[in-house]
């Protein structure tokens, strides 16, 4: 059976010509290829990632840049803007300056920048920090220590330091290419071996990598410097008196000490025994020439100490400008000069012990506090009055009816 077509089935509708369009022409107008890229650049910029690296980055970039011209390249800028020369490592700088922790380092470094001059605080990189005129540094003064054992260069750089004061970064740029972003390390732990093995004793070998024209010892009372640790270092009953001392204290104390055994000592005893064992060293390399002078921090000013420094003379001034920086900020008779730096070095930074801790010699005896000394020994208290005469302290001003 044969079933007939529909009349019309197969004739073409009538429809509106498609027109095939280019691909581009199809795009919608926020699909143009310029369009695009600007609208992923302004996202990029304006993500909250984009910019905390730019504001984390850029101003540490800039603080990189700052000093790798004006500290290690000043000359790239010659022509354009006059900046000091650079202090390399071997190259010599004005003073250094040693002294006990709790000694008032921390003073003395800040009242040198108001003769405008860079001495740093434990710090001696002169490629990333403004100390190209000195240092002043408890930790420096074991370039007079006699040599060191490899327990003693363990005991110091085996472990993080911690507060104590020291870190391998304060002498100049890690040679074995360390992370600056991290406090310590495999790395810095070589570092520290290296510089401390190299520091240590450096004076009496004639070898110290780091030279100075001047080295002057800084004292303070040798009783007050021991209330200061014992604040510092000791924690327990009794604002520590009667605690314990800090482990970092013992390990760095044992470390340069090795002599004594601080391990068995009360917290007096042991910031009793530093201040001895560390200025008597200093004692030591000044009667051998090693240190050139010592002042009292209690009776000199920051020009004393700069003239003790060689800075009042342009014959023995390293860097000539500082002698004329010197000599106007220490002029008594210029109406411009500054009256701090003529008076009496008086102590308003880092100031630890806020009359927490009131020693007496009585206090030094063995048997007090927790000591294991026999009772009324009075080995620490007769070393400390030693420390009382080489200095000029007067020691009637410590006794009980004194101070009570």
């Amino acid at each position: 059976m044969v079933l007939a077509k529909r009349k019309g089935k197969n004739k073409p509708e009538k429809t509106e010509a498609v027109v095939k369009k280019d691909p581009a022409e199809r795009r919608s107008k926020k699909d143009k290829p310029g369009e695009r890229v600007v609208g992923l650049f302004e996202t990029f910029v304006n993500h909250p990632v984009t910019i905390v690296t730019a504001l984390v980055v850029g101003p540490y970039a800039l603080y990189l840049l700052f000093h790798l011209l004006t500290l290690q390249h000043p000359e790239w800028l010659t022509g354009i803007i006059d900046l000091r020369p650079a202090v390399s490592v071997q190259d010599q700088r004005q003073v250094l300056v040693v002294g006990t922790m709790s000694s008032g380092t921390v003073q003395v470094a800040s009242d040198f920048k108001e003769l405008g001059l860079e001495v740093g605080h434990e710090n001696s990189d002169t490629a990333w920090s403004f100390v190209r005129d000195g240092t002043i540094s408890w930790f420096h003064g074991v370039r007079f220590l006699p040599p060191p054992t490899s327990n003693s260069i363990a005991g110091v750089c085996m472990a993080f330091p911690g507060n104590i004061g020291f870190h391998p970064v304060m002498y100049r740029p890690p040679q074995n290419d360390c992370s600056y972003r991290q406090k310590w390390s495999n790395c810095w732990m070589r570092e520290c071996f290296q510089i401390v093995s190299k520091e240590w004793g450096c004076a009496a070998r004639g070898d110290c990598e780091i030279n100075f024209y001047k080295t002057l010892h800084q004292v303070r009372n040798p009783m007050r410097t021991i209330e200061s640790l014992v604040t510092k270092f000791c924690h327990g009953e009794g604002l520590g008196v009667e605690g314990d001392v800090q482990n970092i204290f013992l390990r760095f104390s044992n470390a340069l000490f090795p002599e004594h055994n601080f391990t068995s000592d009360t917290c007096i005893e042991a910031a009793g025994e530093f201040v001895v064992e560390y200025s008597s060293a200093m004692i030591a390399a000044r009667e051998r020439g090693e240190i050139d002078g010592f002042y009292k921090i209690e009776e000199s000013s920051i020009c004393e100490v700069a003239g003790m420094a060689g800075l009042s003379d342009p014959k023995t001034t390293v860097y000539p400008p500082n002698y004329e920086k010197v000599k106007e900020a220490c002029d008594a008779d210029d109406i411009y000069g500054n009256d701090n730096v003529m008076t009496v070095i008086e102590q308003t930074e880092n100031r630890i012990n806020l009359d927490l801790v009131s020693l007496t010699w009585e206090d030094l005896k063995g048997g007090m506090h927790g000591s294991q000394r026999k009772q009324g020994d009075a080995s620490l208290e007769k070393a400390v009055r030693k420390l009382f005469k080489e200095f000029g302290y007067d020691p009637s001003k410590e006794d009980t009816a004194a101070k009570s």
